[in-house]
């Protein structure tokens, strides 16, 4: 990965110079792939607006559905193999290894290309067995059914492209993965999805461009994983363990599947005992919960090749500062919008979906809760599989999968999507801290510093400053957004008060000494 900036740029007297570099590297590829990943829900949620206000949360309801139907698809035909890409290639890389790195590579596409084409034809094949359990009525199943089969295509196309983007971050750069993930395959797929209904082509129109998303990802995934590759490895005859990659695969295919919120067990438990309105309602909540969710995604993406390569040079102390400064930097930035979430929860709701989502607001600050908890205690499930144990990983998300789904159906029938978001919060708080304390006991790392001590503070002040706000002021939109902006200013105040740590001041130094180059060689060209 190319450097934020020349090694001149000296670090802080308590940091050492690889704890120096990881911060740069995690900063880098967290910073691309956020910028991607708030583009991408940009779009996402005028999608969603869109969307709502013209098929209304009914048909949005039966599309969340459908589209959750063919997610599970692409996961079940990926498994774990964007893990394995990851790991082989990054584990090869650091020995050397330029065979073993093409051939793991190669073996991980390879399988997902076999695996995704079948589950393409189950489902053109048999659309109805996918469509039965979700169906209110004999028409909304042949609906459903014709949806699935339009959409098929999508699973074959989405899985390879999965793994291409997994494949090219083993390579510790974001930009390639950013560009395919974050900006062709989605903005392919909402542009053309938004004018489809514009136009009034309605659901059809939004699942056959769904498909036309996947296939132009996946070209693109292709092409950037060509260019990613080495001389030495393009030379290199591929070789790799497919026993050692199954070994590692199979059971990091349960907990990827058995993910709770990527597997959308949520909507389909309300899809099967609640009404599509409910699951409007419920994807509406949870829609609004991704932008929280943005800061995690995008640092744990870089965060994965970085585990590999420190646990194999068993540098402990090294891949614990890590972990506490990305714990740190996920806090920081997600507490503020979990925050906000919580204090105003009918203006989002109003904001993505119009009046007729107004159902939602009870359900965000519940769900809200949940992904605090998972912000907080970081990337401890990444962190089980990248050192190798991704069979501990897989029994987490079973169980959590079987806590879910029996909560799930014993309280859906009664009190339908506010169940469901009390489920999900629930079960996403138990299973985290689980994985935070096994990788105490199991890895010695401690997931916390005592500079976490920060975010919360500061969360906390500006949260007063809101609360005592409401009490004073009338609730219109003015005063609601009003008080938005005071949680915000006292927020960052409060940081800045706090002070900077190290990890973000030679980030910070970083960055503003490379600019400072760029624009004295931008001059002296001139």
């Amino acid at each position: 990965m190319s450097q934020l900036i020349d090694d001149a740029v000296v670090p802080p007297e308590n940091l050492s110079k690889g704890q120096a570099g990881d911060a740069r590297t995690v900063a880098k590829g967290g910073a691309i792939q956020i910028g991607g990943q708030i583009a991408n829900r940009a779009l996402t949620f005028l999608f969603l607006a869109v969307a709502v206000r013209t098929l209304g949360t009914d048909g949005f309801g039966l599309y969340k559905q459908v589209f959750q139907v063919l997610t599970i698809g692409t996961m079940l035909a990926s498994g774990g193999f964007p893990w394995a890409s990851v790991r082989f290639i990054a584990q090869a890389r650091a020995r050397g290894d330029h065979a073993g790195s093409r051939g793991a590579g190669r073996v991980t596409l390879a399988s997902t290309a076999v695996i995704s084409t079948v589950f393409f034809a189950l489902v053109v094949a048999f659309p109805s067995l996918f469509a039965g359990p979700f169906a209110d009525s004999v028409s909304d199943r042949s609906e459903f059914a014709l949806l699935l089969q339009i959409g098929a295509a999508y699973i074959p196309f989405y899985a390879v492209m999965q793994v291409l983007r997994s494949c090219t971050q083993a390579y510790k750069t974001m930009v390639p993965a950013v560009m395919v993930g974050n900006v062709i395959q989605p903005v392919s797929r909402l542009a053309l999805g938004i004018f489809a209904l514009l136009v009034g082509w309605a659901l059809t129109g939004a699942m056959t461009t769904l498909v036309i998303s996947g296939a132009l990802g996946m070209i693109a995934g292709l092409w950037y994983y060509r260019r990613m590759l080495t001389a030495d490895e393009r030379s290199a005859k591929p070789r790799a363990s497919v026993k050692e990659i199954l070994k590692f695969t199979l059971p990091q295919a349960g907990v990827t599947f058995f993910g709770t919120g990527s597997l959308g067990l949520g909507i389909l438990i309300l899809g099967a005992f609640g009404t599509d309105a409910e699951v409007g309602l419920f994807a509406i909540a949870t829609a609004l919960q991704t932008a929280g969710n943005v800061f995690a995604t995008g640092i744990v993406a870089i965060f994965s090749p970085l585990v590999v390569e420190l646990y194999e040079r068993t540098e402990t102390a090294r891949l614990e500062a890590l972990y506490q400064t990305i714990n740190r930097w996920m806090a920081t930035f997600s507490l503020p919008i979990f925050g906000a979430l919580m204090l105003e929860p009918d203006l989002f709701a109003r904001i993505l979906g119009g009046n007729s989502a107004a159902g939602a607001a009870v359900l965000i600050p519940i769900l809200a809760i949940g992904n605090i908890v998972r912000v907080a205690t970081g990337p401890a499930s990444t962190l089980l599989s990248m050192t190798g144990r991704p069979l501990l990983n897989f029994f987490n998300s079973f169980f959590a999968v079987v806590l879910y789904v029996g909560l799930g159906i014993w309280l859906v029938p009664t009190h339908g999507a506010l169940g469901m978001a009390i489920v999900d919060s629930g079960v996403t708080l138990v299973v985290n801290l689980a994985r935070a304390l096994e990788v105490r006991i199991l890895l010695g790392l401690k997931p916390f510093g005592k500079t976490f001590l920060k975010p919360i503070i500061a969360i906390t002040a500006a949260t007063i400053v809101a609360l005592l706000m409401r009490v004073f002021v009338s609730e219109t939109v003015v005063f609601e957004l009003a008080g938005l902006v005071a949680f915000s200013l006292v927020y960052l105040v409060a940081l800045k008060v706090l002070g900077i740590d190290p990890e973000e001041r030679h980030v910070y130094d970083a960055f503003k000494d490379r600019m400072l180059k760029r624009l004295g060689r931008k001059k002296a060209s001139k």
